[in-house]
């Protein structure tokens, strides 16, 4: 992949942040995406990002994680971010506060687990000690969960609110361009709730199916 999701994490103190993505070796093209808690950090490592690299064409778009938000969301709202971005290989590096290094890890780990579904793959993810010091590498990326692509597929639907089986099975063919049959998805189904990925609940006589948080975090 040429293009590079960079994600850099940042606290009040941006002087981690600037050396990681100094450390992030940005090129022409990529797409940078600064989180943090503070807005006025995050405007000013932007501007930090955009003189340094102000002979290369890329963008920075810094986004504010408000400490109310849930984890769920998130780590979801960035992980649509990368998806719209793809095909990217991503590097993230780690500098933010314990809340956004929470969500940086988690992103990571969800990256991994869904990347070869989405056209992403996770390269690098690094931590900044402080603003001395050398990145420290994750030595691997470990995935959330073991997913398979038809069971991802139905995750996805579920997630855009394709609750009933019957309506999975139609939904997959409209969506994939290709036939399931209902056994097939009832299968799948049993598989995702023993993963923890999603919640039935009795409609009738049928099953309403809903993501989990894990399943959320996923996919919606």
């Amino acid at each position: 992949m040429g293009k590079k999701c960079i994600v850099i994490g940042a606290s009040l103190n941006i002087a981690p942040a600037r050396i990681a993505l100094i450390n992030s070796d940005v090129n022409d093209g990529d797409y940078i995406i600064l989180v943090g808690s503070n807005s006025d950090a995050l405007n000013a490592l932007a501007e930090f990002a955009r003189q340094v690299y102000q002979d290369l064409n890329i963008e920075v778009k810094p986004i504010v994680l408000n400490q109310g938000l849930s984890l769920v969301d998130a780590v979801a709202s960035l992980r649509g971010i990368i998806e719209a971005n793809a095909p990217c290989s991503v590097v993230i590096g780690i500098a933010g506060d314990r809340w956004v290094a929470t969500a940086l890890s988690f992103l990571a780990m969800a990256l991994a687990t869904v990347g070869g579904f989405i056209n992403v793959s996770v390269d690098r993810v690094f931590v900044m000690p402080g603003d001395k010091g050398e990145p420290v590498n994750w030595p691997i990326v470990p995935k959330l969960i073991d997913l398979s692509l038809v069971e991802y597929r139905v995750l996805k639907l579920i997630c855009n609110g394709y609750g009933l089986a019957k309506e999975i099975v139609k939904g997959y063919a409209s969506k994939f361009n290709e036939t399931i049959s209902l056994q097939a998805i009832e299968r799948i189904l049993a598989k995702l709730r023993v993963k923890g990925l999603v919640n039935s609940r009795p409609v009738g006589k049928a099953l309403m199916h809903e993501a989990t948080e894990i399943g959320r975090i996923l996919t919606c």
